[in-house]
């Protein structure tokens, strides 16, 4: 009897890792640049069915302009959680507190650049980023996530503030 409850135990611990995988959500997914190219158009409608916290903004910014959400449940991805998500055209990244945005560009193996966020490129339309802004419940945290490369994503806040 021993024998088969040890051998049922480290059969269900072999087994957690890959439930925990296919469990994953498409947020996750998004901010960790596990998106494809095709999927980008959709996305944020996808994510709204997903969370109805990513249905509307809770605030929005302007110069540089992006969307704050305030997510129903929190999300893990680039081994970080949060319950903030912030949106501009082409990026959607955590936001993240109490980390260094040193820190956080050291553990993801990030490159400073000198005029824009650290990064680290995943393919020719996707990245792995990490960047701060002082506006208003953003000032002090450390935005972390993918930044997409394709036009899809640029337009994620609509026509009217594409590439801004």
């Amino acid at each position: 009897m021993t024998r088969f409850l040890t051998l049922a135990a480290a059969l269900m611990a072999v087994a957690a890792p890959s439930a925990g995988l296919a469990a994953e959500s498409l947020l996750a997914r998004a901010v960790s640049c596990q998106v494809d190219d095709g999927d980008l158009v959709t996305l944020m409608g996808a994510l709204a069915a997903e969370d109805a916290g990513l249905k509307t903004a809770a605030q929005t910014f302007a110069a540089p302009s992006g969307d704050l959400y305030r997510l129903a449940r929190p999300v893990g991805a680039l081994g970080y959680a949060t319950d903030a998500i912030y949106v501009s055209p082409g990026r959607i990244v955590m936001v993240v507190s109490g980390e260094a945005l040193a820190a956080v560009s050291a553990r993801l193996q990030l490159e400073a650049e000198p005029y824009g966020p650290a990064e680290r490129r995943i393919d020719d339309t996707r990245k792995i980023v990490a960047y701060q802004l002082s506006q208003g419940a953003l000032n002090g945290k450390v935005l972390v996530g993918c930044e997409y490369g394709n036009p899809a994503a640029a337009a994620w806040l609509g026509d009217d503030m594409a590439g801004f």
